[in-house]
């Protein structure tokens, strides 16, 4: 795992080629050790992909995310939170290659994981309600993605209350919607 904290340490300090090399030193060493079908294995795959995604490198990043996703659907079943994450990472993917509606139907297929495990006011749910959002936004379809972030909004409302960050995020995110819509007054 020290392999692991130093390539997260390293990319958060802006320093992504440091951070694979030592992010995959760390999987080689997990792989040896834990075997290729180990919780431990999926995460260092996650990680690396996203220093992949950060590098602008998706294709790279999608590959560790789709491992990271078939490990864990094989060592937790298919109804995991785990799961519902990897699914949130490739469609996150997706939509930075420009793929919408792929992007869509991951954040879509992590939404059903992520309310059938944690319920429907789950951070994870409201975080996806916000990425697909996003998403259609991105596609210029306003009146869903105001809809996706006002449900957002009410979940991180009831989970944070008012005054949290995330709950400032889907207020602001909701006003950009309503400022291309031309309604100022919403806005």
């Amino acid at each position: 795992k020290s392999y692991g904290n130093i390539g997260n340490v390293l990319d958060d300090m802006g320093k992504p080629e440091e951070a694979l090399v030592q992010l995959r030193k760390g999987l080689e060493l997990e792989i040896k050790i834990l075997g290729q079908e180990h919780p431990d294995v999926a995460a260092s795959c996650n990680n690396i992909g996203v220093v992949y995604q950060r590098k602008g490198d998706y294709d790279n990043a999608l590959l560790q995310h789709q491992r990271a996703l078939e490990i864990r659907t094989r060592v937790f079943g298919s109804d995991h939170p785990s799961v519902s994450g990897s699914y949130n990472n490739i469609g996150s993917v997706y939509r930075k290659k420009g793929d919408l509606e792929n992007a869509l139907l991951q954040y879509q297929r992590a939404l059903e994981l992520f309310t059938q495990v944690g319920g429907h006011d789950c951070p994870s749910v409201a975080d996806t309600y916000n990425n697909i959002g996003v998403v259609y936004k991105e596609k210029g379809d306003l009146e869903n993605a105001l809809l996706q972030y006002q449900r957002a909004l009410e979940i991180r409302t009831r989970v944070y209350g008012q005054e949290h960050p995330d709950v400032a995020d889907s207020y602001n995110n909701i006003g950009v919607v309503y400022k291309e819509k031309g309604d100022l007054e919403n806005a």
